[in-house]
């Protein structure tokens, strides 16, 4: 996990001189695995974070704000009883791990002083948050843990607290010297180890990460999978020492490591280089901000994948008799081909009636249709005259002509709900707040998905007053760089709203091509915009589309004038004639700086 020993160095330090001498004047638990300790210093209020829940387990400062339950947890109540109050003396690394003592001064009930300590381990899904007392015994734990198979110690209330084990034959990664970490590393080749350099690493030295120890591989081999065999031994300590040294220093580099289109991928207390060009390095000043955009970030998209479950399993279930009936319509499609035959075999039996008689059950006759004249031979019924068999080629075609035209607008109509359904699967990936799920459930239940959805819709006064709905929709709003207002839909009843009602005739209209994706208009009336502002909007329009992770990717753009909604279409459906295309990269950085609250045009 990217909360590695160096990140918990570097919030260490930070709480030394932010969290001692702090008073504690409330605690919460507003999720199972979470604590969160209200503080007032001299320096204003702080809120720390103690999370330790499985896949997001960490310690810091936080900004963003947290429901508390109407009844405390047990455990909640037991450290209101013991903190509320206390003052924070000391904080502290518990070795070169990733735990960390908090040291508190605090009364009881009958104004008797005594020292408590807060431990927080932040290892996986072994994380906890202990209390201690004066005598480091367990007052209470977040996750008792009993002696088990898989456990070396208890942490159990009334036993004594015991740090977490030593890694076995590894040594401290802060104690190491040059003479140390040579002679161990030439043993060890000596010895014939081949291992990747990175896993060596691991293996040696207490507190590393696989992000750090591939990053010093990463620097001294300009490769993450270079064997410790091929490494220069010179640039490999050069480049542990570097990155540690800065550790023993209190000299601490945090930043977060994204994609090119903003999804976090990694952190650390330390300059990330390994992504190379895949990845966007962002320096933060604050390892507690740096903590805080890392993990909302990561816990939005969890936790809006987590709530949008119903609309997912709506639209899968949806989707997928769509694709089977869509198969089985292609193929019947592909068996009607076969209705020019019977024709000519229809016609071919008339032309030659006279050589046929009752009882054949086939002929050989020559294709006169054919400028080839090759012979065909034509199957019969032996029950029927010629001229009956030729009438029953007939049936043949005509049924199979019907059925080829009605089997064509099934296939279309097929295509067009299967893309409908895209475009929503697309909405549910710009959702971010539970009002864009709603949204996306009204739209679902306007165009007619599911009647469990129907409670959604009247919840939401969408009964039979659509104009209230419209009120309500809040579309994404850019002002390019010439101060032209920009509107993105985020979801289908948005882009209707963007399209058909925000729009004017004369402005701009930009759509990803032939793909799901935002419709997006730049309001510029009369005016014609810099090319500048057209490839903004047509960046915003890639970015808000399924196309976005594409090195390239075509926009389509005109009037609004030229765009038109066919009565009855699906939400977010249009057509649009006399358009452009632009050829642009998705940028997030870019979108996100044209983000405003105001521009040219109608607001």
């Amino acid at each position: 996990m990217p909360f590695d020993a160096g990140v918990m160095a570097a919030v260490v330090h930070s709480l030394e001189t932010e969290a001692v001498g702090a008073r504690i004047e409330k605690v919460c638990q507003p999720e199972r695995d979470e604590i969160l300790l209200h503080l007032r210093s001299k320096n204003g209020s702080k809120k720390l974070l103690l999370s330790a829940a499985a896949g997001n387990s960490r310690v810091g400062f936080t900004a963003s704000g947290r429901e508390n339950p109407a009844v405390p947890p047990m455990f909640c109540m037991l450290l209101r009883k013991h903190l509320t109050g206390g003052f924070i003396t000391g904080v502290r690394q518990l070795g070169f791990d990733r735990a960390m003592e908090i040291s508190l001064v605090s009364s009881d009930e009958l104004g008797f002083q005594s020292e408590k300590y807060l431990i927080c381990e932040i290892m996986g899904t072994y994380s906890n948050v202990i209390l201690l007392d004066s005598e480091k015994r367990i007052s209470a734990v977040l996750h008792p843990v009993s002696l088990g198979a898989d456990n070396k110690r208890q942490v159990l209330v009334g036993f004594r607290y015991e740090n977490p084990d030593k890694q076995t034959g590894k040594v401290n990664a802060l104690d190491v010297t040059e003479e140390s970490f040579r002679a161990r590393l030439e043993a060890d080749l000596a010895s014939g180890v081949t291992t990747a350099a990175d896993k060596y690493l691991i293996s040696r030295y207490a507190g590393l990460s696989p992000l750090t120890a591939r990053e010093i591989v990463f620097r001294a081999s300009k490769a993450t999978g270079t064997p410790i065999h091929e490494c220069d031994a010179d640039a490999l300590w050069f480049y542990y020492h570097t990155l540690y040294g800065a550790v023993r220093e209190k000299s601490f580099s945090p930043c977060l490591v994204t994609d090119k289109n903003g999804k976090v991928l990694d952190f650390s207390f330390c300059e990330i280089r390994q992504y190379g060009a895949s990845g966007v390095v962002k320096p933060f000043d604050s390892i507690h901000a740096l903590l805080d955009t890392f993990y909302a970030e990561r816990d939005r998209a969890e936790s809006i994948k987590r709530r949008g479950q119903d609309v997912l399993r709506l639209l899968t279930n949806a989707s997928q008799p769509i694709a089977k009936k869509t198969e089985l319509q292609l193929a019947s499609l592909e068996e009607g081909k076969q209705a020019e035959s019977w024709k000519l075999y229809g016609d071919l039996i008339t032309a030659n009636i006279y050589a046929l008689k009752k009882g054949m059950e086939k002929a050989s006759l020559v294709n006169y249709f054919d400028e080839a004249m090759p012979t065909v031979e034509v199957k019969l019924d032996s029950r029927y005259t010629p001229a009956q068999n030729a009438q029953s080629y007939y049936k043949k075609y005509n049924k199979a002509k019907s059925a080829r035209i009605m089997l064509t607008a099934q296939i279309e109509e097929s295509k067009a709900e299967s893309a409908y359904i895209d475009t929503v699967f697309e909405s549910l990936t710009k959702a971010e707040t539970e009002s864009d799920l709603a949204e996306i459930r009204a739209e679902l239940a306007l165009a007619g998905y599911g009647k469990k959805l129907d409670n959604m819709r009247r919840a939401h006064g969408l009964g039979k007053d659509r104009a209230k709905l419209k009120k309500e929709l809040k579309p994404m709003r850019f002002v390019t760089s010439d101060g032209y207002t920009v509107y993105c839909g985020k979801n289908n009843l948005q882009n209707d709203y963007v399209t058909t009602k925000l729009a004017e005739k004369n402005d701009y209209w930009f759509h990803v091509k032939n793909a799901a994706g935002s419709h997006v208009v730049m309001v510029c009336g009369a005016d014609e915009p810099p090319a500048e502002s057209f490839t903004e909007c047509a960046m915003i329009a890639l970015f808000y589309s399924s196309e976005r992770d594409k090195p390239q990717a075509a926009v389509d753009y005109t009037r609004a004038r030229y765009v038109k909604k066919p009565s009855g279409s699906k939400p977010g459906f249009v057509i649009y004639e006399k358009n452009y295309t632009a050829y642009v990269t998705a940028d997030k950085e870019k979108v996100e700086s044209l983000c405003a609250d105001k521009g040219k045009g109608r607001n």
